[in-house]
């Protein structure tokens, strides 16, 4: 009788087992598929919510581009000189108002920085200094008392010498990041 019993058991788990084979078979089957479509669901959910959030972007990170040229070009030194001066301003006069404006211009476009390269922000921060640096330069050079014209000139002069000014150049390296994004 134990034998029987054994027997009709281990026949009942292989019959058993026979008929969930299949459905095993085709669960995991089933499962596989819908997890692979599932997977590229979402990852083309993803790919629109990345280019919608691009599109929202773009305006908002071209704006800081055009908002960083334009303090690249007031800070110029060519242009900056002619804008600030007054005449009767005594050396140390223009030397602060200059100052002033390097300062106030980059204050006022801070905030700029999240919406370009890392890179960019530190070459143009680094010609803010350069700028600034430069002014300072040539104000120590002169009495602090003479004309404002005095300064101008040993500014315009040493600008002369260089073969590409700070902001020029960070112009050129903000122009080449813009063109990347189109």
């Amino acid at each position: 009788f134990a034998q029987t019993f054994i027997m009709d058991t281990s026949k009942g788990i292989i019959d058993f087992l026979f008929f969930l084979a299949p459905s095993l078979l085709v669960f995991g089957t089933a499962w596989f598929l819908i997890k692979k479509f599932l997977g590229r669901e979402t990852a083309l959910k993803m790919l629109e919510m990345r280019s919608a959030q691009q599109r929202e972007l773009m305006p908002l990170r071209l704006q800081a581009y055009e908002r960083l040229s334009i303090y690249l070009e007031r800070i110029s030194p060519n242009v900056m000189l002619l804008n600030q001066y007054e005449p009767g301003m005594t050396v140390m006069e223009f030397q602060q108002r200059l100052l002033e404006v390097i300062r106030n211009e980059f204050e006022h476009n801070y905030a700029q920085q999240i919406y370009i390269s890392a890179p960019l922000w530190t070459v143009i921060r680094n010609a803010k200094e350069e700028v600034a640096r430069q002014v300072n330069v040539a104000a120590s050079a002169l009495d602090p008392e003479a004309p404002a014209y005095q300064l101008s000139k040993k500014i315009f002069d040493a600008m002369l010498e260089k073969e590409e000014f700070p902001t020029q150049r960070a112009l050129n390296i903000l122009k080449g990041e813009v063109g990347q994004l189109f």
